[in-house]
């Protein structure tokens, strides 16, 4: 399968033992969902953001910037050093990154998170693989190892 938004947001929910409870956000997350604790917890803690129309895509493939912008979300909450950047002018696609993922990407490159599909692309628009998702979640352990 490939990795979802809502997906992810379960990997952290689980990963910080969130709880239920917090206050439904998105018109797109059913209440009986299997994520809409972990999607609406995310949302509270300012992990996950929608689409700016009420909407979050819980069931739409991860892509590699969004995937960026979560682990960037979640470092920021927390409260982990989010000021390093690294330089995206290697990759002849970071023109593609959208103004909202930027400094995520650059942040997630600089730590080391991630890296490019090839020696000059990012592919940040591109749907995240489970390996991708995998790779990345681990380097963010092994990047912050005392604090995850």
């Amino acid at each position: 399968a490939t990795p979802t938004r809502a997906m992810m947001a379960q990997v952290l929910y689980n990963l910080e033992k969130g709880s239920a409870g917090a206050p439904a956000v998105f018109t797109d997350v059913a209440a009986d969902a299997w994520y809409a604790d972990s999607v609406n917890w995310a949302a509270e803690k300012g992990i996950v953001s929608g689409y700016g129309n009420g909407t979050f895509g819980p069931e739409e493939a991860i892509t590699r910037e969004q995937m960026a912008q979560i682990i960037y979300n979640y470092a920021k909450y927390k409260g982990y050093d989010v000021t390093a950047q690294g330089n995206l002018s290697q990759f002849t696609d970071a023109g593609e990154l959208a103004s909202w993922s930027d400094t995520s990407m650059a942040w997630a490159v600089a730590k080391k998170l991630i890296s490019g599909t090839t020696s000059t692309t990012l592919t940040p628009t591109g749907t995240a693989t489970r390996a991708q998702v995998a790779q990345i979640l681990k380097n963010f352990c092994e990047a912050f190892p005392s604090e995850s």
